[in-house]
């Protein structure tokens, strides 16, 4: 309701209608409050994927590290390194299937102790087909049988496995004989120090 003044002329509002305007957002204000809220769910999702990433590196270090106390193992028990058949080494499938059935003694050793867990998120047509790929991302050294020190040997410069792609965006991870974890550096084995 709308009355006039008497004596200056100036319209003045019902009481009801100026708490109506009060409450009520302008358009700016709500573009603003909106604008906000895409910035700060950006930085949460941005704060999320990066926690993720960091998440999946510690998991690939952690398989990486189970399949080295695996391999470490193996060779202090059977004297050698696994040997894979020859027969099994142009078949992939018969390949990652030896590697998966070797170390299978060895607690802890699974399937997905062979895979990446960024790898693993990352097929994601694979796993919505319902195929669960029977292959491992870490592929190992192929050190002859001649002995348990041939892994151990060459300076500790030959890594024991070696991440099948860089899932982490730093390079290929690498497992070195002393347990140590790195990017594989494009550098050649002798230019090493």
């Amino acid at each position: 309701m709308v009355s006039h003044g008497a004596s200056d002329g100036r319209v003045r509002m019902s009481d009801a209608t100026v708490r109506r305007r009060a409450v009520a957002f302008t358009l700016a204000e709500l573009i603003i409050t909106v604008a906000i809220i895409g910035i700060l769910a950006s930085i949460v999702f941005a704060a999320t994927s990066t926690l993720r990433r960091k998440a999946e590196m510690a998991g690939c270090m952690a398989n990486m590290r189970t399949l080295f106390v695996a391999l470490d193992s193996y060779t202090q028990d059977h004297g050698h390194w696994p040997q894979v058949p020859i027969s099994r080494r142009g078949d992939e499938k018969q390949f990652w299937e030896f590697w998966l059935n070797v170390l299978n003694d060895y607690e802890d050793v699974t399937l997905d102790t062979w895979q990446c867990p960024t790898y693993r998120r990352e097929s994601t047509a694979a796993r919505e087909a319902g195929e669960r790929v029977e292959k491992g991302t870490y592929l190992p050294a192929g050190f002859d049988a001649s002995g348990p020190g041939v892994p151990y040997g060459f300076s500790g410069r030959v890594p024991w496995l070696m991440e099948v792609g860089d899932h982490h965006g730093r390079g290929m991870l690498v497992i070195y004989p002393d347990g140590s974890i790195r990017p594989f550096e494009a550098r050649s084995l002798d230019q090493r120090k």
